[in-house]
C-alpha cells in the first residue's frame, strides 16, 4: 500500500491520495495503469476478464485533471460492478455513481477555491468528459505545465493550423468534434480524431 501511496502523491493532491488509495484496495480485481499521454483520450476503463478490470490515465495531465479522470474511470467501474454489463457508459447510472465519488473530494484542501464553483455544478450532471464543460475545462488547463515552450494544446489552435504529434506525425486542423478535433493526416490524407487536450507542435505552413 505504501508503494502505491507514494506512487499517487506524484499525480494527484496529496490530502487525496489515502481516500483514493483506500477505493483500489477496496477492490482487489481493479487495477490502475499510468500510461504515456494519448492523443486520443486522458484515460479510459476495461474489463480485461471476469476478475480484473483496469484504469489507465494520461501520465501529463495536471494534479487535478488527473484526479477528476481517475474518479471518472472509477466510477465507470463501480458502475459495471453494480448495475451490469448492459448499462449506458455514461448514462444516469453512471452519472449519479461518478457525481456522488467526486462531491466526496471537493474541498478546498484538494481544489483550488477558483474551480471549485464549477466543479460542484459539473458534479451534479457529468458529462462524458469534463472537456464537455467549457468554464471548467478553461480553468482546469491554467494549472497544465507545458513540457516544451514552443508547443500548444489542440484547442488553442485555428482550424487549418498545421502541426505535429509528438511522435512526428503531421495533421491539419478541421472541425471540433465534443471534446476532440477531426485532423487530416497529411501523409494519407485520412482524418482522425484527437483530444482537444493533446500537446502539438504548431508548423508554418510555408516550411513543408
Amino acid at each position: 500500500m505504501q508503494e502505491a501511496i507514494d506512487i499517487l502523491k506524484k499525480y494527484i493532491p496529496e490530502p487525496a491520495v489515502d481516500d483514493v488509495v483506500k477505493i483500489l484496495f477496496t477492490y482487489k480485481e481493479l487495477h490502475l495503469k499510468i500510461t504515456k499521454s494519448r492523443s486520443s483520450k486522458l484515460g479510459d476503463y476495461r474489463k480485461l476478464s471476469a476478475h480484473k478490470h483496469q484504469i489507465s490515465i494520461n501520465y501529463n495531465l495536471n494534479k487535478y485533471q488527473f484526479l477528476i479522470t481517475l474518479l471518472h474511470e472509477i466510477a465507470h467501474f463501480l458502475t459495471y460492478k453494480h448495475f451490469g454489463p448492459k448499462v449506458k457508459p455514461h448514462g444516469k447510472e453512471w452519472k449519479h455513481t461518478f457525481g456522488n465519488l467526486l462531491h466526496k473530494f471537493i474541498r478546498p484542501d484538494i481544489f483550488p477555491e477558483n474551480i471549485i464553483p464549477e466543479l460542484k455544478i459539473y458534479a451534479n450532471n457529468p458529462k462524458a468528459s469534463t472537456a464537455g464543460d467549457g468554464d471548467l475545462y478553461l480553468k482546469l488547463s491554467q494549472y497544465n505545465e507545458k513540457t516544451d515552450k514552443k508547443s500548444k494544446y489542440v484547442f488553442e489552435l485555428h482550424p487549418g493550423q498545421i502541426f505535429a504529434l509528438p511522435n512526428g506525425v503531421v495533421y491539419q486542423l478541421q472541425e471540433k468534434r465534443r471534446t476532440r478535433y477531426k485532423c487530416l493526416r497529411l501523409s494519407n490524407q485520412k482524418v482522425y480524431l484527437i483530444h482537444q487536450n493533446a500537446e502539438v507542435y504548431p508548423i508554418n505552413s510555408d516550411s513543408l
